[in-house]
């Protein structure tokens, strides 16, 4: 690839970001990692699969908002109908068929079970993208795992208003306002932890900093005063190795989980601001691109892809978990390529008919699938 100018004009202009689907692959695979339990292997960074999860968040709202602020420049205003109808097309034919399929599984392997009754009690918040406020995580609990998907959808709902109506800065005024009352809030919740089952407080702190992050990120890339001061440190070629490595030190030397997300959100900045950066052959390698093209889907059916795996496994007398991880994955991806392909894309070509914006498919279709 030819070395682009590292130019705001050119970042403004750039409608692909070429890195970020290989960024997504890893973030859905370490999350299949965790999930399959592979755990007890004497690295610290390997037990900390969840935080595929916040880099999800931070390449959401990061995306997310860089669409919202590039159609409010360029038109003057955000068609939220638009933005609605994209999100909708995109987010539930999905999600509501998992939520069916994983319905008929329960009533036929755990009907009138505990899991089953706590399933079918749960079954409203999982409809209305409420279970991250609503469903506690009391051991095995059945599709638990859409808290963060109700998180996201969340941040869509609410978001595009902030954007919609406040210029310049002020919206990333309001993201260190809520971080600095969250921040608050947990010193509080130290004192007296019964106050994080109230749900004001709940709202509060569920919303995801790394989501956050992604907005303030997206912001100081969009303005041009605060990009020339990013670029020297985002930039350089080498910048997105650096950072990246400096991120996987965070995870095996562990530490704080701010830290973590700063790091992260660098390492983000530095892929999309330069595209001839240091890890683009890794993260635009065509397999590894192509997952984080369908991870929604793979985040979506990879517990399903687990659970036939493990009947597999133990109907093969294979009692080895180091061989959950591959073989979950590798019906994952299939389980996902088949619903992306025959399914999904049915839905995403209606998506230009409510398109203002020249956008290409990882601003406009990004998808959080966090866990």
């Amino acid at each position: 690839m030819n070395q682009s100018p590292l130019t705001h004009e050119h970042y403004s202009n750039t409608q692909f970001f070429s890195c970020l689907d290989g960024l997504r692959a890893f973030s859905i695979l370490a999350v299949i990692w965790v999930h399959t339990g592979v755990n007890e292997t004497g690295w610290h960074i390997l037990t900390r699969g969840q935080i595929g999860v916040d880099l999800f968040f931070a390449i959401s709202g990061f995306l997310i908002t860089t669409l919202l602020i590039r159609e409010k420049n360029k038109y003057g205003f955000i068609s939220m109908k638009g933005f609605y109808l994209r999100r909708a097309l995109r987010i539930f034919p999905i999600y509501y068929t998992v939520i069916a399929i994983y319905t008929l599984m329960v009533l036929l392997l755990e009907n009138n079970t505990d899991k089953g009754n706590q399933f079918f009690s749960n079954l409203p918040y999982f409809l209305t993208y409420t279970s991250n406020l609503f469903v506690e995580n009391s051991g095995a609990v059945i599709f638990y795992f859409a808290w963060s998907l109700a998180a996201e959808e969340q941040f869509y709902m609410i978001w595009p208003s902030v954007e919609r109506f406040l210029s310049g800065f002020r919206p990333v005024y309001i993201v260190l306002l809520i971080l600095g009352l969250q921040g608050v809030t947990y010193l509080f919740i130290a004192q007296d932890p019964e106050l994080s089952e109230l749900l004001w407080i709940k709202i509060l702190i569920c919303i995801p900093p790394p989501i956050l992050g992604g907005v303030a990120l997206a912001h100081l890339l969009h303005n041009k005063a605060s990009f020339e001061l990013l670029r020297p440190i985002l930039g350089l070629k080498w910048a997105s190795l650096i950072y990246f490595t400096l991120f996987l030190a965070a995870l095996e030397f562990a530490m704080p989980r701010l830290g973590v997300w700063i790091i992260m959100l660098f390492m983000v900045g530095s892929i999309v601001i330069n595209e001839n950066n240091s890890m683009g052959g890794i993260l635009r390698w065509r397999p590894l691109a192509y997952v984080g093209t369908i991870s929604y889907g793979m985040y979506l059916m990879h517990m399903l892809a687990y659970n036939v795996t493990y009947r597999l496994l133990h109907f093969a007398n294979i009692d080895n978990e180091w061989a959950r991880y591959p073989v979950s994955v590798s019906l994952t991806i299939l389980a996902a390529a088949i619903s992306f392909h025959f399914y999904e894309t049915k839905f995403l070509k209606l998506k230009s008919r409510f398109s203002r914006t020249e956008t290409k498919k990882n601003i406009e279709d990004s998808m959080v699938q966090p866990s």
